[in-house]
């Protein structure tokens, strides 16, 4: 009977624990989700094919992004594999400022413009993590345009330039920060920095750490705090970018109109990325047929 007892108690706090689960996740689900009034449509933006450029003031637009491309690495000379994708970008819009940011380079100009971030920014246990931060005050202090050295552009992208901040939409759930576009400072920037101190948290593996403290869950959070605090603006703010014009997760020929080709290199991803990538996929469902 005592054995019995101790298995309906073992049972009852595991349907617990199971029933908590689902609840953060839908709860973190519901939190991340994007208005479908903040998405770039198609019609929002000329196609252009990519030799051909497009100035806003020639349409009665102002341009609010910069012409400055961002890119970072550990040191000046990029791996062979990046460097045909990153000229390439460069090769299609010559008139734009291009900035690569190495290690070097980003903790001076962290140490010259942000000072009070520097113990911060030493203090990170993986390097991906500065390489993730520096990308927040740049485009904060320049404005401009951040690119991922695993994107390659298949059209100009002149026409995106006219919105104050844009943020690709990313799987399962919020935004990425492997492209980001961004007036000089703009106050998502203003926050998103502001923010980073807070967030600084271990979640014990390195995939979690790293989303949660500096990358894609941790801008997802700014961008459900912004869209809390500014509820009449934000669609208007922050812009975000659909599949059909970011790239990602589809096949070129499904989305003509993408002006980014994705050749995805996150190589600092450990085993857990995969792990944590089946949760936010199939989690919510095998934990409601667990506790059933």
């Amino acid at each position: 009977m005592n054995r019995r007892r101790a298995f309906y108690v073992f049972l009852s706090i595991l349907a617990l624990f199971l029933l908590g689960t689902v609840v953060v996740l839908s709860s973190v689900t519901y939190y991340l989700a994007i208005h479908p009034s903040a998405y770039i449509s198609e019609v929002e933006v000329p196609f252009v094919d990519n030799t051909t450029r497009w100035q806003p003031s020639e349409h009665g637009r102002q341009q609010r992004i910069p012409r400055i491309i961002h890119q970072t690495w550990k040191t000046e000379t990029l791996p062979v594999k990046w460097q045909g994708i990153s000229q390439a970008c460069r090769d299609m819009m010559p008139d734009y400022e291009y900035i690569l940011w190495t290690d070097a380079s980003s903790r001076d100009f962290i140490a010259e413009h942000y000072p009070w971030f520097l113990d911060t920014f030493d203090g990170y246990k993986y390097p991906i993590q500065r390489a993730d931060v520096i990308r927040y005050f740049v485009l904060h202090h320049y404005g401009g345009i951040y690119i991922d050295l695993d994107i390659g552009c298949r059209r100009p992208i002149d026409p995106l330039l006219v919105f104050p901040v844009i943020l690709p939409k990313t799987i399962p759930v919020g935004v990425s920060n492997d492209l980001m576009f961004a007036e000089k400072g703009h106050p998502f920037l203003q926050q998103t920095i502001n923010h980073l101190v807070s967030f600084d948290h271990s979640w014990i593996l390195n995939y979690p750490t790293v989303m949660f403290s500096t990358g894609p869950m941790f801008l997802s959070a700014q961008y459900g705090i912004y869209t809390s605090s500014h509820p009449t603006t934000f669609n208007e703010d922050v812009r975000i970018l659909p599949k059909s014009l970011y790239g990602k997760n589809a096949k070129e020929e499904d989305v003509p109109h993408s002006f980014f080709s994705h050749f995805y290199g996150s190589s600092w991803h450990a085993d857990d990325a995969a792990f944590i990538g089946f949760l936010g996929s199939w989690g919510k469902a095998l934990m409601w047929v667990g506790l059933v």
